[in-house]
């Protein structure tokens, strides 16, 4: 199977829950699964930039690189970034076919812009295994991972893969 990126955006305090609950779900998918935040890219790739207006751009950007990177070369990357505007999230999108875009419901960074099309939606009373379970069944669809061990009812598969036609993967 292909290296995928799964990109969290939306609420900071769920996505890093949640980032560690789709690692460990996600075991065995990839050969590596790195959780890459954009913390991580400020500190790293980003120390001696100047923090002016285009800084958060900058951080999302060299984030977005970074995990098409690992993808490409057989990993999966989980991003958390908030990334507040769409037009850099829809720039990433568009680095790789590779990309799963999970929208964290919750408190959002002022001014953010939430994705039009999101690959799923994470509500705060969806149980992390159920969403871990949903992501995994997204990328399967894709054909990113290998089909999930358990069986699916047919109005699951059918949810999956109407997503999956609606955002034009299949």
């Amino acid at each position: 199977m292909s290296g995928y990126v799964i990109w969290l955006t939306g609420d900071r305090v769920r996505m890093d829950a949640l980032a560690e609950a789709l690692r460990a779900g996600l075991t065995g998918t990839a050969p590596s699964i790195d959780v890459l935040t954009a913390e991580m890219v400020e500190d790293r790739l980003c120390a001696h930039e100047p923090r002016n207006a285009d800084f958060r751009d900058v951080v999302v950007r060299r984030l977005a690189w970074l995990c098409q990177v690992l993808a490409r070369n057989g990993g999966a990357a989980i991003a958390v970034a908030a990334s507040p505007r769409r037009a850099v999230r829809d720039e990433a999108r568009r680095g790789s076919d590779r990309f799963l875009e999970v929208l964290v419901h919750g408190t959002m960074p002022d001014g953010y812009e939430p994705p039009l099309e999101p690959a799923l939606e994470v509500r705060a009373s969806d149980a992390a295994y159920s969403v871990v379970d949903e992501v995994r069944r997204t990328l399967a669809a894709r054909g990113l991972v290998a089909r999930p061990p358990r069986v699916y009812t047919p109005e699951e598969e059918a949810r999956v893969r109407e997503r999956v036609e609606k955002l034009g993967y299949a």
